[in-house]
């Protein structure tokens, strides 16, 4: 099956797993919209596949949603990686900050519901 003219989108995609999937979907011949904050890792990974394009996104921040949407208008996606994530707080739950937890959701669920939405 040719998935030449296919295009993904990864969030989270400066590190880990997300670049991992990224370069996959490349290898693979999709077109990747790897978005995420730490811009300088995207593009050391654009680097290794003509396929990737980098994209900077903070998912937590709606303006920067809807300007990555923007600066991808008119293009359909046939994939979105909800990746972008993290864990601010390993203490106990008796010790740790509640608004640590607020950070925690607004990466980890709001920030797919976001871009599912936005997409």
């Amino acid at each position: 099956m040719s998935t030449l003219r296919k295009v993904a989108v990864v969030t989270g995609a400066s590190s880990g797993i997300g670049a991992a999937t990224a370069l996959l979907l490349a290898q693979n011949g999709y077109r990747v919209f790897a978005a995420a904050r730490r811009f300088q890792r995207l593009e050391e990974l654009a680097g290794r596949n003509e396929n990737i394009e980098a994209h900077l996104l903070d998912v937590t921040d709606q303006s920067s949603v809807d300007a990555f949407v923007q600066s991808i208008a008119g293009i359909e996606i046939d994939i979105l990686v909800n990746n972008a994530g993290g864990a601010f707080d390993s203490s106990s739950i008796l010790d740790s900050d509640p608004a640590l937890w607020m950070k925690s959701f607004d990466v980890n669920v709001l920030g797919s519901l976001r871009m599912t939405k936005a997409i």
